[in-house]
């Protein structure tokens, strides 16, 4: 425990073994909050990163059900991304468009830290089950 004591001048003195017990204490709590804001910078661009690849996801199923349209997903992805990581600002990402599916990963890393998303969204053809079961007319 602290000893606090006034001097003569009025001046608060402090026992040298606080000064030390401190030395050691602070650099502890100062890591301690180093670590906290790299996990919360972590957390944030996985969060950014999986809503990215989600809605990327999602609009290759839309551009896949119509014909008329044709989307750039890698560069819809990296408008949703840009400017917005904080932490992880190197990304790379793939975009895979199969018959049943469209599949977004993403990979960004620095240093140690490393996040890797895959984001799928299933192209549902509704007409086609109308058409099978004949509530549809071809």
């Amino acid at each position: 425990m602290a000893r606090i004591r006034v001097n003569a001048g009025g001046r608060k003195e402090v026992s040298g073994s606080t000064v030390v017990e401190m030395s050691y204490i602070i650099p502890l709590f100062l890591g301690l909050f180093v670590l906290i804001v790299h996990a919360v910078f972590y957390y944030h661009d996985k969060a950014v990163l999986n809503g990215a690849a989600s809605e990327t996801a999602i609009l290759g199923t839309q551009a896949a059900r119509r014909e008329d349209t044709d989307y750039d997903l890698e560069t819809f992805f990296n408008d949703r991304t840009r400017g917005k990581l904080i932490y992880m600002t190197d990304v790379s990402v793939t975009v895979e468009e199969g018959r049943d599916e469209v599949e977004v990963s993403a990979f960004a890393e620095k240093n140690i830290m490393k996040l890797e998303i895959c984001q799928r969204a299933e192209i549902v053809r509704p007409e086609d089950t109308l058409r099978r079961t004949g509530v549809i007319l071809q």
